[in-house]
């Protein structure tokens, strides 16, 4: 066999375009001489630092060609990216639009392990994150555009040792356009079955090659018109489910009990009786769909500077602003936002105040109700508006490097990456509750106007604000209340490495051992300021802490091929990283390939990786929470047995009521009166993942192949926010000589022995463990005038188990909606001259919502059972393409050509994503979807 000519295939039917191009599991290419003596060019492949002969690793590397990112009709790359069966979204355009600083991103994850365990590269090289540093931490792909991209190469496998900290579940390396000559412009317009989600692309890229050196540059604009809630009938309404008079589920309309009009008790602002049917439709102000804005900018520049030194530049630019994201109007719970009650707060309204109407009054006398503080009142503040967040991204990153060879043999590389995201956002439609609480303390002046009771509110520009009824909110009461909100982050990253490949004189029976070493440093450092009335909490969103923080970690690496045989090779590779905040760690990578045939190859991996905490993780602002708390002394009283009642007991205010009462019960208001805050945690210690797959590479035919790889993945110490009832639990279930009642400061509690404040933050709480069968088979064949191709991707999981560190309990959540058994895409393409036409077919196996019995009817709380059950789903994508002469290809296409529409998870539901009824992550919430697009090249 030529095994060079191999080679040549393997590139080309891996290159060349169609979708056979979205794996290299193309033939098997075995390192080898050719009867000349001269040996086979070696290839960069992603999850090794050393240059091959082979495109086949120990590890399996999925890849999506130009081609396929081309024939989805995507303007955004994580579109195409996330309906792989191996990755899915982190954030979207849909599942973050109820988010105030996430939304409209796009991120994506591999093996569904967080988008934080999943390293994107841009070139082999880290690409700074885009997500605030008091959120989290991931690549804004919306910061990479589709247009600059040659290929993706996705690494299914751990890889710490080679990239360093963060590719537990894998590495997604994007590989950016290069060597660009003469000028070439595309444009495509979209538009759904609706006719709204409108999409609009145009970019323009030039380069210029001369004698050692090239150029380029692109610019480009997208624009997704996004869609709103009220366009859609599966979103146009907020659902839950309910049971009829019989006992069956139904799903109907639920609507809000904080209405326009406002609520007190069981009565309207006006003082008629509250029904249901007076509630209030959040999703007439919400968004399906995000709308999103692109600008962007990119250069190259590579130079030979001697006949053995050249040097690198790449730069990029991009700037991302959602526009009219909305959610409904704030919903004001003025008992407990205004004069915060539930805060132990002393503020209310007396039953004779001005404001209440005679009718409210009256029904409220009758009922014993004196003060509004001793029942609810709450109201949705339309006059204020819907409540938005334009919010704006902004993207640069530069990247250089010097490529030295140093001989024949040997070559280093040094490079710098430095990259900042900046977030600018505008919050509309706050309430600035201080000032509430002033406009609603209202007398009648001596004319018999309503007035402010503040006389030095009054200079102010206070005045009464009227929430009794709809519409009653006054233009001059909404410029005294209204709170604009301004909030701002930062995230920044420096990189320096440096590295020596080379072949050392040391011979093995396959040939001589290869060798890669290299040094490298990394920063990060975050900043996000929530605004000014935010951080004091006078703000009707929850009181935050602004975050600031910065990391390093310094590395060195080493990595070896070891050809024992020529039909065997050993892989290995090991990195030490000394992390600023968690110290030193030590991770490796070991592969094995045995190739006893040519068209057979056997091959095993196994790693040990880490995830270092993030800014987030460590220095994230404390943000303030009510969220529903567990007293462990609840229903404590002098007979109960065990430490955590003995601990409960030893608290003097709890020890009293037990006294008074004979046991030590809450009230429900205690219950839901526990405020508190969450944030990061400095203790955080590194998270670690063990790793290992087996596999093989059958080149069953010449236009036949086969991959099938079993993966294992073992995530320890897996970092997440601690429940604020884990905490108590962890503080009071301890021997009563090491109990702590304050719980280190954690747990505050009144006067009564009630909690009124408990906090928490990150920490490393849970183990992961998953593992499944990844299988690509690919077919090409020459079917009358034209080539037919044929490609299945199918990833089986076999477990997806979360076990809490604490208490050990496990739960297996394969089979629910994002941890489906089964995801495939079956890609069919035929080509004749100019002529070439796709067929795609995506494949989600049929899930639960909830194995557990964790979701609920809205009738009697009971799990739900028919709507527990969710069909598969199979979305068929077409499209046509046509290359005319003089360097012009048009193409048309259609996107989930026959509308299905998304199955239903309302609310109760547990991956029901906020405002839309389903889950956006796995499921198309678009429909139907028409594209056309031109590319001119000369």
């Amino acid at each position: 066999m030529d095994h060079k000519n191999v080679l040549a295939r393997a590139i080309s039917l891996a290159l060349a375009g169609g979708t056979l191009a979205v794996s290299f599991a193309s033939p098997i290419v075995v390192a080898a001489e050719e009867q000349n003596a001269q040996k086979v060019e070696r290839i960069e492949v992603t999850g090794s630092r050393i240059k091959r002969t082979d495109m086949e690793t120990p590890v399996p590397v999925t890849v999506l060609s130009r081609e396929d990112i081309l024939q989805s009709g995507a303007i955004n790359v994580s579109d195409i990216l996330n309906q792989s069966p191996v990755t899915m979204a982190g954030s979207n355009q849909s599942n973050s639009t109820f988010s105030t600083t996430t939304v409209g991103l796009n991120t994506t994850s591999l093996r569904n392990l967080g988008e934080s365990r999943t390293l994107v590269l841009v070139n082999g090289r880290r690409f700074v994150s885009g997500v605030d540093p008091s959120t989290g931490y991931a690549v804004d792909l919306n910061a990479i555009p589709a247009s600059m991209i040659e290929r993706i190469e996705i690494l299914k496998s751990a890889s710490s040792a080679i990239y360093g900290s963060d590719a537990v579940a894998g590495v997604v390396n994007i590989i950016t356009r290069k060597d660009f000559e003469g000028v070439e412009v595309n444009a495509q317009y979209g538009t759904s079955n609706e006719g709204d989600r409108d999409t609009k692309t145009v970019s323009i890229t030039s380069g210029k090659n001369w004698s050692g050196g090239n150029a380029w540059v692109s610019f480009g604009y997208d624009d997704d018109a996004g869609i709103k809630a009220t366009d859609r009938d599966f979103s146009k309404q907020d659902l839950a489910v309910f049971l009829d008079d019989n006992g069956q589920e139904y799903i109907g309309p639920l609507y809000s009990s904080y209405p326009p009009q406002g609520r007190v008790g069981s009565y309207n602002g006006d003082g008629t009786p509250y029904t249901a049917d007076n509630g209030f439709n959040r999703a007439s102000y919400r968004q399906l769909v995000t709308p999103l804005e692109r600008k962007y900018a990119a250069a190259g520049f590579t130079q030979t500077l001697s006949d053995d030194v050249s040097m690198f530049t790449e730069f990029n630019w991009n700037t991302t602003k959602t526009k009219d994201s909305t959610i409904e109007p704030t919903p004001l719970d003025v008992v407990n936002d205004v004069w915060l009650k539930g805060r132990n707060g002393t503020g209310g309204m007396d039953i004779n105040s001005p404001l209440i109407p005679d009718a409210l009054r009256n029904a409220l006398v009758a009922d014993g109700i004196t003060n509004l503080n001793q029942t609810s009142f709450v109201r949705r503040m339309t006059e204020f508006g819907a409540r938005s967040t334009d919010l704006e991204r902004n993207t640069i990153r530069v990247a250089s490097g010097i490529d030295w060879n140093i001989n024949d043999l040997w070559a280093s590389q040094t490079y710098f990456t430095w990259g900042r995201t900046d977030q600018l956002q505008d919050n509309g439609g706050q309430v600035n509750i201080e000032r509430a609480a002033l406009a609603l303390d209202v007398i009648k002046d001596t004319s018999g106007n309503l007035v402010c009771a503040n006389e030095l509110a009054r200079v102010q520009g206070c005045v009464p604000l009227d929430l009794f009824g709809a519409n009653t909110v006054s233009p001059e009461a909404v410029k005294y209340v209204m709170s604009p909100a301004k909030a701002s982050g930062q995230a920044e990253q420096f990189v320096l490495g440096s590295s020596v490949t080379g072949e050392l004189p040391i011979e093995l029976a396959g040939g001589n051992v290869n060798v890669a070493f290299g040094l490298e440093y990394r920063e990060e450092k975050g900043s996000y300021s929530p605004g000014d009335l935010a951080q004091t909490g006078a703000s009707s969103t929850n009181q935050a802490d602004p975050t600031n923080g910065s990391i390093y970690s310094r590395d060195v690496y080493a990595e070896t091929i070891l050809p024992v045989l020529e039909s065997l090779e050993l892989d290995l590779a090991a990195r030490y990283a000394d992390h600023s905040v968690t110290g030193g760690d030590v991770t490796w990578n070991a592969g094995l390939e045995f190739t006893p045939i040519d068209e057979l190859k056997f091959r095993a991996s196994a790693a040990r990786a880490i995830r270092t905490p993030n800014i987030s993780d460590l220095y994230g602002g404390r943000g303030e929470t009510f969220s529903s708390v567990s007293d462990p002394c609840n229903g404590i009283d002098a007979s109960t047995t065990g430490n955590i009642a003995e601990n409960c007991r030893s608290i003097q205010s709890i020890s009293d009521r037990i006294a008074t009462d004979g046991s030590f019960v809450l009230t429900q208001a205690e219950k839901q009166g526990t405020g508190g805050t969450t944030g990061g945690n400095p203790d955080v210690k590194a998270e670690t993942a063990d790793t290992w797959s087996l596999g093989v590479v059958w080149q069953a035919l010449d236009n036949l192949s086969l991959t099938l790889d079993y993966y294992d993945i073992s995530v320890k110490d897996a970092i997440a926010t601690t429940s604020r009832s884990t905490v108590l639990q962890r503080c009071f279930d301890v021997a009563p000589g090491e109990f702590d009642a304050t719980c280190g400061g954690n747990a505050v509690r009144d006067q009564n022995g009630a909690l009124t404040e408990v906090h928490s933050g990150t920490s490393n709480e849970n183990n992961i463990d998953t593992s499944g069968l990844d299988t690509e088979i690919n077919y090409f064949a020459d079917i009358g005038p034209g080539t037919f191709k044929a490609q299945l991707i199918w990833n089986y999981t076999r477990e997806y188990v979360t076990t809490g560190i604490l208490d050990g309990d496990s739960e297996d959540s394969v089979g629910e909606v994002l941890t489906p058994r089964h995801r495939a895409n079956l890609n069919l393409s035929y080509a004749l001259d100019d002529l070439s036409f796709s067929w795609r077919m995506r494949y989600w196996a049929s899930v639960v919502d909830s194995k557990f019995g964790y979701n609920g009817n809205y009738t009697d709380g009971e799990a739900l059972t028919t709507y527990n059950s969710i069909d598969a789903v199979i979305y068929h994508d077409i499209n046509a393409r046509y290359n005319f002469a003089d360097g012009i290809e048009a193409y048309v296409g259609v996107n989930n050509l026959f509308n299905k529409q998304p199955p239903m998870l309302p609310q109760g539901s547990i991956y029901g994503d906020t405002g839309t009824n389903t889950a956006s992550t796995a499921y198309d919430v678009t429909g139907r979807y028409y594209y056309a697009g031109v590319s001119v090249k000369f």
